[in-house]
């Protein structure tokens, strides 16, 4: 009867309860970026630059002589004594053209492209362990007690029996 109780008391007896949650989390992020940027510059500059240079020259010599101072002579209502006359006209035209065209053309052109694709993976593992007190210990040595100290009140039934 004592050994039933004490068979009893160890089966009703047991460790303390242990709840464990485990969260896996997985997080997948995909990022695709794309950027396209075009440049295109068209610069045109033209510059003319004309020079026109137009020299007019006149030159008129009128050369009077006198041969006979007796005699008189009449030119442009003067009046001249016996003179010799010799006129030289000079007329120079010079005309100078000049004519500068200058262009100048700046091209740019630019194109970017820019691809950017990122993925990014995210484990996560959460545990969260819940356990209670045990307290059963303090069962356990007593019931020990118990059993020694009826091993040692029944030691000489015990001794006969083996």
């Amino acid at each position: 009867m004592k050994i039933n109780i004490i068979v009893l008391l160890l089966i009703l007896t047991s460790c303390a309860s242990r709840k464990v949650d485990i969260n896996k989390v997985t997080v997948k992020k995909d990022s695709i970026t794309e950027t396209k940027a075009v440049v295109k510059t068209d610069e045109i500059s033209s510059v003319k630059d004309t020079t026109n240079i137009n020299t007019f020259e006149d030159a008129s010599e009128i050369a009077i002589i006198p041969v006979d101072p007796s005699k008189e002579m009449l030119i442009d209502g003067k009046s001249y004594r016996n003179v010799s006359l010799k006129i030289k006209k000079n007329r120079i035209n010079t005309v100078f053209k000049s004519s500068k065209f200058r262009t100048d053309i700046k091209h740019k052109d630019s194109i970017s492209n820019t691809k950017t694709q990122e993925t990014t993976n995210t484990v996560g593992k959460t545990k969260v362990i819940d356990k209670k007190a045990n307290y059963w210990f303090i069962i356990y040595w007593l019931i020990l007690l118990i059993v020694l100290y009826l091993i040692y009140k029944n030691r000489k039934k015990l001794l006969l029996l083996a």
